[in-house]
């Protein structure tokens, strides 16, 4: 697809972290998409939640999705991408795409990668999603759970002492020889700059971390039924775009807004 404003992408996740994948999307594709976000936060945080209830949530936001006519959906959400995106796939006609594989080759295709840690929700730890996915590769996977990191970022206390504090305590038995960090949470980018802390204190130094949002713009560029080009946009909302929860708009907005340092005038509280 070419030309301007054709292609229209819907996004979802339990809350703000699949706003790091807007954000990415945004700056990347501003010109050539219309976007449609969901933060499902009457369900936050999925990543605690069971198998057969995320692809309950999951199946009611695609749904949604459709009705507005959307043309590709990004599941900026990793334990709904670990658990129901086989599922969503199989049901739904129209493309959908996960951050698991995306994210699995960007670390293929930097090609130094060695040893890799990935961190993430229980659900997604728990799914094995990633080992699989990396199964083909001769690389060493460290998985570590951190379910904590979710709630500090909706309560928008990424950059406490709080946070360096939780952060110390689950990676501090990390594997000495990793080169690698994929953040399994759309929500842990926010959390960056106390990554990078903690890590540089723990004694790690050359670390490559690799995000949802970039992982997924690249896998999008890449698709050539798609013919998006790669630009760079200061401006992430245009007014065309629409903006969902199912609960606490006022909480998402505020937050929101610090995170994206743009307003977001036009988000609607809905029910699904």
């Amino acid at each position: 697809m070419t030309g301007n404003n054709n292609l229209r992408i819907g996004i979802f996740d339990s809350g703000l972290g699949g706003l790091t994948v807007f954000k990415s999307l945004s700056s990347s594709f501003r010109n050539q998409a219309t976007f449609f976000y969901l933060g499902d936060l009457a369900h936050l945080p999925y990543g605690d939640k069971s198998k057969d209830a995320i692809i309950k949530y999951s199946h009611q936001i695609v749904g949604f999705f459709i009705n507005k006519k959307v043309d590709i959906i990004i599941v900026a959400c990793n334990s709904a991408s670990s658990v129901a995106l086989d599922y969503l796939q199989k049901f739904f006609s129209t493309p959908i795409i996960g951050t698991i594989i995306p994210s699995v080759q960007e670390v293929i295709g930097k090609k130094s990668s060695k040893s890799v840690a990935i961190i993430g929700t229980d659900t997604t730890i728990n799914s094995q999603a990633y080992n699989q996915a990396f199964l083909n590769y001769q690389l060493k996977i460290h998985s570590i759970a951190c379910p904590l990191f979710v709630p500090i970022v909706e309560e928008g206390w990424e950059n406490t002492d709080i946070a360096h504090q939780i952060a110390t305590k689950y990676l501090s038995n990390i594997s000495s020889d990793i080169d690698t960090i994929i953040l399994a949470c759309t929500h842990y980018p926010m959390l960056l700059d106390t990554l990078k802390a903690v890590f540089n204190k723990l004694g790690y130094h050359k670390l490559t971390f690799i995000e949802s949002g970039k992982a997924i713009a690249n896998h999008l560029y890449n698709n050539k039924t798609l013919q998006l080009e790669l630009q760079n946009h200061s401006n992430l909302i245009q007014s065309r775009d629409e903006f969902y929860v199912t609960d606490n708009p006022h909480q998402f907005n505020e937050l929101a807004n610090k995170f994206l340092g743009e307003e977001i005038n036009n988000i609607q509280l809905i029910s699904l």
